[in-house]
């Protein structure tokens, strides 16, 4: 019998959507290989997650390790919740809470979003009883911690400003202050730039440069950006230099995030070759998956300004392949704008396909609303740049619908400039052909 190579999407399809089968599901991204070279200039150039080939032999030889990962999973949550009952039993009421909070963690360290937020919820009822608040506190930002992983930016606000004054009503100093970077974090996210900067700020004042902490650099960083939205790129420059300071001895993580920042500074500055550097920077450091994607999806941008299409695209597609085989799927639709870009830099009409690939995964993993908006609103550029207005304008008002549905005030004016420059264009042409 002839055996025919098993596409991704098909095995997806043919798995239920249980709990049960969820590491399984992971595991099939993360297993599955490219069907066939992608060869410069070929067709195979374009094949995304959707196509590449599922390993169901390399599968199975990894079901004894996934169902120990789940049993492990199940294990740990057990222990946390009836650690946490008998806390309850002593009438210990914020150990039970902090308890809780451990488990949801665990979950929420499997991507189990909503099962997380459900102990954090309970955590938060339970913490609520005694005087001692500090698990109160805690539960608060976890939950605005998970709310905005799951775009829900308005309510992560109110619970990070719930934990703000609850940690500052038990002198939590460093509660406080996460609940202000988280604060920040959200802002930014919703182009409010004014309250993010008040909210770093604020955490800046709690948080000295010495002796350096994690929360510092992540504030300066946060500053940093919140300055160069802003336009002040000397300031956002100072923040930065702040944070390299104070990073130097907390490790290359840290390292690598102070450098992702030069390097998107670089490129509001015009300085490709600059920003280069500081991605390759980066990339030499020890750091997590997501943040090396980030990175090298960072990296294919002053590629793509210096002219090297194929260097950039290269770089799009080692992420590409980096989020797959680290479960890394929510950066998928980062990385697939990416790819579509450098495509369409060298004048590919096919660029579309990466553009929706990217919409698919958005759809197929429930991913926040901003990933989707982000993407129509470079599809609609370029649809705009190969001249299919009708179509630009319909991508672009999609994406100022959601931007407008989140709060994204800055990316919302954005989208709506570009509307009314490409109707005026397309005016214009139409003038020009009647004269």
């Amino acid at each position: 019998m002839t055996q025919r190579a098993l596409k991704i999407d098909a095995a997806l399809k043919a798995i239920p959507e249980t709990d049960d089968l969820a590491h399984l599901r992971e595991a099939l991204l993360s297993a599955s290989r490219a069907d066939g070279g992608l060869a410069w200039g070929s067709a195979e150039e374009y094949a995304t997650i959707d196509v590449r080939a599922a390993d169901p032999a390399a599968l199975e030889s990894q079901i004894g390790a996934l169902a120990d990962r789940v049993g492990r999973r199940v294990e740990l949550v057990m222990r946390h919740t009836v650690r946490a009952l008998a806390a309850l039993e002593r009438a210990d009421a914020a150990e039970a809470a902090r308890h809780l909070v451990a488990a949801g963690e665990v979950e929420e360290g499997e991507r189990r979003l909503h099962d997380a937020q459900r102990f954090y919820e309970r955590a938060l009822e339970v913490g609520r009883r005694p005087r001692e608040r500090g698990a109160e506190g805690l539960a608060l930002r976890r939950l605005g911690r998970i709310a905005r992983a799951m775009g829900q930016w308005e309510r992560s606000a109110k619970r990070y400003r719930e934990g703000y004054e609850v940690s500052v009503a038990q002198r939590d100093g460093t509660g406080a202050v996460v609940a202000c970077q988280g604060l920040g974090n959200v802002h930014v996210d919703q182009s409010r730039w004014s309250e993010a900067r008040q909210w770093y700020l604020r955490g800046v004042e709690r948080c000295p440069a010495r002796p350096p902490t994690a929360e510092y650099v992540h504030l300066c960083v946060g500053l940093a950006v919140v300055e160069r939205r802003l336009g002040d790129l000397n300031a956002a420059a100072e923040w930065l230099a702040r944070g390299e300071q104070s990073a130097a001895g907390l490790g290359d993580g840290l390292i690598a995030y102070v450098d992702h920042g030069w390097g998107r500074l670089h490129l509001a500055r015009g300085e490709a070759a600059e920003a280069e550097l500081a991605f390759r920077r980066a990339l030499v450091r020890e750091m997590d998956p997501v943040a090396r994607v980030a990175v090298m999806v960072g990296l294919s941008e002053p590629l793509l300004r210096q002219g090297r299409i194929r260097e950039a695209f290269g770089v799009a597609r080692d992420a590409e392949a980096l989020a797959i085989h680290s479960r890394a799927v929510p950066k998928l639709p980062d990385v697939y704008r990416a790819l579509g870009a450098a495509a369409a830099e060298r004048g590919d009409t096919e660029a579309f396909l990466f553009y929706e690939q990217a919409l698919e995964v958005c759809r197929d993993h429930g991913l926040p609303a901003s990933e989707a908006a982000a993407t129509q609103h470079h599809y609609g550029r370029f649809e705009a740049r190969r001249g299919d207005f009708e179509a630009a304008a319909a991508r672009l008002e999609e994406a100022y619908r959601l931007y407008t549905e989140l709060g994204a005030r800055m990316e919302a004016d954005e989208v709506a400039g570009e509307l009314r420059r490409m109707g005026a264009a397309v005016d214009h042409n139409q003038q020009g052909r009647t004269a």
